[in-house]
C-alpha cells in the first residue's frame, strides 16, 4: 500500500485526467474511472470513509437511483438491454463513491484542477471549428470528434460558468490579462455554442446566469448588464424571425402561370415559407432539369455530396433566393451557388448568415413543415415532442413501476406504432431522462429518487451563500436543465458530466447538511 500523501496524489492526477478525457476520450475515460476506483480501494481508511458515506445524503441520492434502476431489472423483459443500461451506469454509482468520501480538494489545487478541465474543453471548441472550416460540408453535430455535440456543448457552459463563479467581484486584481482572457473564453463559448447550435446549451446559459445573479450577484449594474444583453439577444431573434417571414416579390405578387417559355408552373399553395416565398409555387420541374443538366455534371437524379437529393435542394436553394423554379431561375445561380446545392446546402443562409440568423431559420423551417404538413423526420426539436409524447404514453400504461430498466425502447416502439408515427422502427432515446427514469420504474421509483435528491440539495438551497457555492449551483441547475430535452445519463460523457463536478465542490460544500 503507497503511503496516504502518494495515494493523495494519484487521486489528484486521476480526477484531472478525468475531467479532461470527458471531453475527450470515452476509452480514456473509462479506463481512468476504473484507475481511480482501484486508488480509492488500495488507500484504505475505510474507518473514515465509512462515517464520510454513512452521512453523505448525496451519495445515499445517487445510490438509490441505481438501485431503483437494479430493482427495475426484476419485471423487465429484456434482460439483455437492461444490464447493458446497468453496466453504463456504473460510474454512476462508482465516481460518486470515490469522490464523496474522499476529502475535497484544497482551493489552489481545486483551481487549477477546473483551469485544466476548462483548457481541454476550450482547445476542443478550437479543433472544432478548424474541423468546420477545413472539412467541406462539415455537419455541426459532427463537429467535435470525440463526444455528442450536445454533451460537449454542456460542458460550454460549465467553463462558462467556472469562469463566472470563480470571479472575485469587485475584482482589483494587477494580472488584468488574465481578466481579459477570462472574459474572452466565456464570450467564445457562447459563440462556439451558438455554432453547434445547441438549443439546450443556450437555455442553461440564460437560466443559470439569471440564477446566480439573483442569488449570489445582486449588484444593479450586473443586474443591467444582464437585461441589457438579453434585451439585445431578443430583439435579434425577433429580427431575424421577421426576416425569414419578409414577403419577397414572387410571393406578394398574382400568380403567373407558365414561365417565360410558355411551360406551365406547379402551385402546391400550401403555405410553407421559407426566406419569405413559398417553396413549393413556381416550379417547372422540366425546365429545372434540363438547366441543371447544363450547369453542373452531377445527375439530376441523384444525391448530393450532403446525402440529399439534387431536385429538393435546388428548388429549396431557388426559393430562398427568391428565384421561380425554372430554367431562368437556375440560370441565374452563380457558380459558387451550383457548387453549394451540389454540396448539399439548400438555404444560402447556411453557409453564410450569422450563427443566430441561422439557428432562426432552422426552427422557423421546422415550425413550417410541422404546421403545414405535421411531418417530423429530420427535424431535432419536433422528433423529441413526438418521442416525449409517446413515452409518456408509456408512462401513463404503467404508472407506478413501469416497464422494466431493459424495456423502454420497445415500449416507446410500441408507442409510435400505435401513433402511426414516423419515427417508428428508429429507436431513438426520449431525450428526456424525466421520462425515461418515469418509464423504466414508474411514478413510485421516481419519486423515490427525486425525494432523496431533494432531501440532499434543499437544506443547501435554502442557505446558499453559506453552503453551496456558485459552481456548485451552476453544476447543479445545468444538469438538472440538461434532463429536460436529454437522456444524460445515457452515455459516460452525461454521466460524468452528472458526477465529476463532486471533485470540486469545497469545504464549505462538505460542512452544510451531508
Amino acid at each position: 500500500m503507497f503511503p496516504a500523501r502518494l495515494h493523495r496524489a494519484i487521486y489528484i492526477v486521476l480526477v484531472t485526467l478525468l475531467g479532461g478525457c470527458m471531453v475527450c476520450s470515452t476509452w480514456a475515460a473509462n479506463l481512468v474511472w476504473v484507475l481511480l476506483a482501484a486508488n480509492w480501494l488500495l488507500e484504505g481508511r475505510w474507518r473514515e470513509k465509512w462515517q464520510m458515506a454513512r452521512h453523505s445524503r448525496m451519495l445515499a441520492a445517487y445510490a438509490t437511483l441505481c438501485l431503483v434502476l437494479l430493482v427495475g431489472m426484476l419485471w423487465t423483459s429484456n434482460s439483455a438491454t437492461g444490464w447493458s443500461q446497468l453496466r453504463t451506469k456504473l460510474p454512476l454509482l462508482v465516481v460518486p463513491l470515490v469522490m464523496l468520501t474522499s476529502r475535497p480538494l484544497e482551493g489552489r489545487v481545486r483551481s487549477a484542477v477546473l483551469w485544466l478541465y476548462a483548457a481541454t474543453v476550450l482547445v476542443v471548441s478550437l479543433i472544432a471549428t478548424v474541423r468546420m472550416l477545413a472539412i467541406p460540408d462539415m455537419p455541426y453535430r459532427d463537429a467535435v470528434p470525440y463526444i455528442s455535440h450536445i454533451r460537449f456543448a454542456l460542458n460550454c457552459c460549465m467553463v462558462i460558468f467556472i469562469a463566472v463563479g470563480t470571479y472575485r467581484w469587485p475584482h482589483r486584481s494587477s494580472l488584468w490579462p488574465l481578466t481579459v482572457l477570462r472574459w474572452l473564453a466565456v464570450l467564445w463559448m457562447v459563440v462556439f455554442v451558438l455554432l453547434i447550435r445547441s438549443y439546450t446549451a443556450l437555455a442553461v446559459i440564460v437560466a443559470v446566469s439569471l440564477a446566480l445573479l439573483l442569488v449570489y450577484y445582486r449588484r444593479w449594474p450586473l443586474m443591467a448588464l444582464w437585461c441589457a444583453v438579453m434585451g439585445v439577444a431578443t430583439l435579434s431573434v425577433v429580427h431575424e424571425v421577421r426576416s425569414y417571414y419578409r414577403p419577397v416579390p414572387l410571393a406578394v405578387e398574382p400568380l403567373r402561370e407558365t414561365t417565360v417559355a410558355g411551360r406551365p408552373y406547379e402551385h402546391a399553395c400550401d403555405g410553407i415559407v421559407e426566406n419569405g416565398n413559398y417553396i413549393n409555387n413556381y416550379v417547372c420541374r422540366p425546365e429545372l432539369r434540363t438547366a441543371w443538366t447544363l450547369r453542373s455534371t452531377l445527375p439530376y437524379d441523384s444525391l448530393t455530396s450532403g446525402g440529399f437529393p439534387v431536385e429538393p435542394t435546388l428548388i429549396r436553394y431557388l426559393n430562398a433566393c427568391g428565384l421561380a423554379k425554372d430554367s431562368v431561375g437556375v440560370c441565374s445561380l452563380s457558380a459558387a451557388d451550383i457548387a453549394a446545392v451540389e454540396r448539399g446546402v439548400a438555404n444560402p443562409v447556411y453557409e453564410s448568415g450569422s450563427p443566430l440568423r441561422k439557428m432562426v431559420y432552422v426552427m422557423a423551417l421546422e415550425h413550417e413543415y410541422y404546421r403545414h404538413t405535421h411531418a417530423i423526420r429530420g427535424f431535432s426539436m419536433l422528433q423529441r415532442i413526438e418521442l416525449w409524447r409517446a413515452t409518456w404514453r408509456v408512462v401513463t400504461e404503467h404508472p407506478a413501476f413501469g416497464v422494466g430498466t431493459g424495456d423502454i425502447y420497445d415500449a416507446v416502439q410500441d408507442q409510435l406504432a400505435a401513433m402511426d408515427s414516423e419515427l417508428y422502427g428508429s429507436y431513438k432515446n426520449t431525450h428526456n431522462q424525466y421520462l425515461s427514469l418515469m418509464a423504466m420504474v414508474g411514478l413510485l421509483g421516481f419519486i423515490a429518487v427525486a425525494a432523496m435528491f431533494l432531501r440532499a440539495v434543499l437544506p443547501r438551497m435554502a442557505k446558499p451563500r453559506t453552503s453551496l457555492p456558485p459552481l456548485m449551483m451552476a453544476w447543479m441547475l445545468t444538469v438538472l436543465i440538461s434532463f429536460l430535452t436529454e437522456d444524460t445519463l445515457n452515455t459516460l460523457a452525461g454521466i460524468l458530466l452528472c458526477t465529476w463536478f463532486l471533485a470540486a465542490r469545497s469545504e464549505k460544500f462538505d460542512n452544510a447538511t451531508q
